[in-house]
Formats: C-alpha cells, structure tokens, sequence
C-alpha cells in the first residue's frame, strides 16, 4: 500500500465561497462558514470538478482541509 502525502498550501487572501454548479480547477480554494465555531473553513481542491452537493467539503475525495479564517 502507498501513501501519497501532499504539500502544505497557503490559505490565499480572496478565497471563493463554496457554491454548486462551480468549475473547481485543481488546487483551487474555497471557503465555508461553520456557524458553531463562528468562522470560514478554507478547503483545497485535490480532485478537477463542477460543484454539486454530494462534492462539497467535507468531501475528502474532492477537498483537503487548510484551516480557519
């Protein structure tokens, strides 16, 4: 069995809010809002693809999680 593991990113300034029916290119970013914890969520885009709501993030097959804005 392999491991890939993928580098570090930096969570960009202008980071786009997640929405369905969006073109989500390789290593683009989006954001969510998490209500409980009061602040944005920023993803990565691991996987090519058109937003839809079974690809939103948590997604692990289409978002890696940076971090919290």
């Amino acid at each position: 069995m392999s491991t890939t593991t993928m580098p570090a990113s930096v969570i960009k300034n202008a980071t786009t809010i997640w929405d369905i029916n969006v073109n989500w290119p390789l290593s683009s970013q989006c954001g969510t809002w998490d209500p409980k914890g009061r602040g944005v969520d920023v993803w990565e885009c691991i996987q090519a693809h058109y937003s839809t709501p079974s690809t939103s993030p948590p997604n692990p097959t289409y978002w890696r999680y940076l971090g919290r804005r």
